[in-house]
């Protein structure tokens, strides 16, 4: 049975693959083999100090692929961070700018624990007030991780493969996660009506009570199911009751795969996206990041709104256009925040 799907959490870092393809060839053979009515491409451009270079790449997909959309990342010209940040570069001014170019949403990193560490960023301060209010005002939608699994602040708990990578929390150097937590919930106090999906089920995949909590209490905040490293484990201890939690809240549930384009072969990412849909469609064994579990086989109208229903909702029917002169002032703007000239030459080449 062939279904609409819209992957809402993608991820980009590379204008060219490892035989030189352009990006836009690449993805766009991925979404056609994979039957995907769009993608969502989320720009983070704290990550690794990938840099504005993330918004244009995104906003060059758009501008070729008119079923594209793509969520826009601050930019942050040094770390620590240290407010004010230059002239014409505060949040605020940032957001009006993307938004002009023609973003589709916000995607918000500051809060995952490495980040938030290496940045020195905490978006609850006043500074960012503005920024928030312009978002909620104008329901401006945001894809927003929030911490990490709460194994990783134990050095008993935390995943040897993700020890390895350097994502234990628990050394004293990094926030407590009570502390990553009530960033976001001060930021929501302060804007109760922020249009917001929360990545990887919020990390909260064994508390759904709160997330419960959330739901009641702000109208617009609900979870996207990209794998977390913990999470269809979870839902596979409790297989009866989430079936019927993403049954209750499938109006607020949100598909994405994940998957992050580096330039290696895009194919054996497939798998990922392939084993949520399979969670949510069958009742077969699924394994997903090295969770074995088995699908809950949802009824057509929530796998409808969970699929593509609830991202259209918030981030409209059709991408918005990319304006490309407002683009290019924005490549002028930021150009000397990136470091990889390869890709700097690309995208001025593009242009």
């Amino acid at each position: 049975m062939k279904r609409k799907i819209i992957d809402s959490h993608w991820h980009l870092y590379t204008h060219t693959d490892r035989d030189g393809r352009d990006f836009r060839e690449v993805l766009d053979k991925f979404c056609e083999e994979n039957a995907l009515a769009a993608i969502n491409i989320c720009s983070i451009p704290i990550y690794k100090d990938l840099g504005p270079a993330q918004n244009m790449l995104a906003a060059i997909y758009k501008l070729h692929n008119r079923s594209a959309y793509a969520y826009a990342g601050l930019v942050y010209p040094e770390k620590p961070f240290e407010a004010p940040m230059p002239s014409g570069m505060d949040p605020l001014s940032q957001y009006n700018e993307l938004m002009e170019i023609g973003f589709d949403g916000i995607k918000m990193l500051e809060t995952k624990p490495y980040e938030q560490k290496d940045y020195s960023v905490f978006i609850d301060d006043e500074y960012f007030d503005s920024f928030f209010a312009a978002c909620e005002e104008n329901n401006t939608h945001m894809i927003w991780h929030v911490a990490d699994p709460e194994t990783f602040w134990d050095i008993d708990r935390i995943p040897k493969r993700f020890l390895d990578k350097g994502w234990y929390y628990g050394d004293g150097s990094y926030l407590p996660l009570e502390r990553v937590y009530d960033i976001v919930y001060n930021i929501l106090e302060k804007h109760p009506r922020l249009s917001v999906h929360f990545a990887h089920f919020f990390f909260m995949s064994d508390y759904p009570e709160k997330l419960e909590e959330l739901f009641e209490k702000y109208p617009n905040v609900g979870v996207d199911i990209t794998p977390g490293a913990e999470m269809y484990g979870s839902f596979g201890k409790r297989r009866e009751f989430y079936r019927d939690f993403f049954i209750k809240y499938a109006d607020r549930i949100m598909y994405g795969s994940d998957i992050s384009y580096s330039g290696a072969g895009l194919e054996h990412l497939a798998h990922r996206g392939r084993s949520v849909q399979d969670f949510l469609t069958t009742s077969n064994g699924v394994t997903v990041i090295d969770n074995e579990t088995k699908g809950i086989s949802l009824p057509k109208e929530a796998l409808d709104k969970i699929f593509y229903q609830n991202f259209e909702k918030v981030a409209g029917n059709t991408p918005k256009p990319i304006n490309r002169e407002a683009l290019v002032r924005y490549v002028e703007k930021y150009r000397h925040l990136i470091n990889d000239q390869k890709m700097l030459d690309y995208i001025l080449k593009t242009l």
